[in-house]
């Protein structure tokens, strides 16, 4: 008997996915590029989110809820948990995804009380917004669900060691990306921007770091212009590190860009410098993109990197080291562009978003498969 989707054959399934809110950040990216590409006849979609979001980043082929439950534990955040749960079992939802500890908690707490048969969380950092007390109140929320989404094995294995994650039900489904649309740019002259892709809202990110390895850098080639394409609340101390370290009138502060694949065809080398990291977006499209790539050696971006192979890598926090590795690439240029050719064949094969979307398919209708007994 074949049981590749046996739900298939009598209705859609029905997914609801659950994020905090949604902006122009990696995972909220992913989430929304997974739901666009959807088999309509095999999937119903509905995205809710609980804090105000940006309803232009809203997919059109699935019904939005937009919540607003400031706050969890208290009277009003008990009541939303079980209106949703009233309404995950009115409407019959078969899955629930969430992303982020917020709705993790949220509709973690809701899918089970609705009886919801299956419950993923995803897993897509290393744990920077945790402490004691975050910890304590993820361990009781995880096993509330029955399987764990990580997109690279170093955050499977962090979530298993600091969360308590069952091994069995963690697994890892690495990002997609639109391979075909970031076509590749040969670099061949000499390296004369450098850039870095990040929202200034999280110090985690460390834009501070990549201003100040500039400052570095700058006192022997003042000919490179560096692009910091992003904003967020941290941009006017950002600035300020500019003009202390005497590059302000050599950065290019984008602020936010629609189309940063586009941007990146001018940029001959890209930083990711975050003290933490799930897999990076934004390294993806460096790679992808033919901009030369150098990262800090956290997270899923020693999957993604193989130093002095398809990138370079580097310490965390080490301003001098990223200064480094970027005078090396922008003072040889056959390297630089070695490294770019290299790495655009590695993420070409190894992600993509059909290898992405059919991974999440078959975990989907396994884990319904079990439920049903099959």
């Amino acid at each position: 008997m074949d049981t590749t989707n046996l739900h298939q054959k009598s209705k859609p399934i029905k997914i609801l996915y659950c994020i905090d809110s949604l902006l122009r950040g990696g995972t909220e990216l992913q989430l929304t590029g997974l739901i666009e590409r959807l088999d309509p006849e095999e999937f119903q979609p509905y995205l809710l989110t609980i804090r105000a979001t940006d309803v232009t980043l809203t997919p059109g082929n699935c019904e939005h809820l937009a919540w607003d439950v400031p706050k969890l534990f208290n009277g009003s955040g008990i009541k939303a948990i079980l209106q949703l749960a009233r309404w995950l079992k009115r409407e019959e939802i078969d899955i629930v995804q969430t992303f982020f500890q917020d709705s993790t908690i949220f509709a973690g707490i809701a899918a089970k009380l609705a009886g919801t048969p299956v419950r993923i969380a995803s897993c897509r950092d290393l744990g920077f917004w945790s402490n004691r007390k975050q910890r304590l109140l993820m361990r009781s929320v995880y096993p509330l669900m029955n399987a764990y989404i990580c997109n690279a094995d170093i955050v499977r294995e962090h979530f298993i060691t600091h969360f308590g994650l069952s091994a069995k039900r963690a697994k890892v489904l690495r990002n997609g990306i639109d391979v075909e649309a970031l076509t590749f740019v040969e670099h061949t002259g000499q390296a004369t921007h450098i850039g870095i892709v990040g929202n200034m809202t999280r110090q985690v990110k460390r834009t501070d770091l990549f201003i100040r390895a500039a400052g570095i850098v700058a006192v022997n080639h003042p000919e490179v212009t560096w692009h910091i394409i992003g904003d967020g609340h941290l941009r006017t101390e950002l600035e300020q590190l500019a003009k202390d370290c005497n590059v302000f009138d050599k950065i290019v502060f984008a602020g936010r860009v629609a189309n940063v694949a586009d941007y990146l065809s001018c940029l001959d080398i890209g930083v990711i410098c975050s003290d933490s990291e799930g897999l990076s977006n934004a390294l993806l499209e460096y790679l992808l993109k033919g901009t030369a790539a150098v990262a800090t050696a956290v997270g899923g971006n020693v999957e993604l990197i193989d130093d002095g192979t398809t990138g370079l890598l580097v310490p965390p926090d080490d301003a001098a080291a990223l200064a480094d590795a970027l005078k090396q690439l922008v003072e040889n240029n056959q390297l630089r562009q070695t490294l770019a050719r290299t790495a655009r064949t590695k993420i070409e094969r190894e992600y993509n978003w059909e290898k992405c979307l059919s991974n999440h398919r078959q975990l989907y209708n396994e884990l319904l498969q079990k439920k049903e007994g099959v």
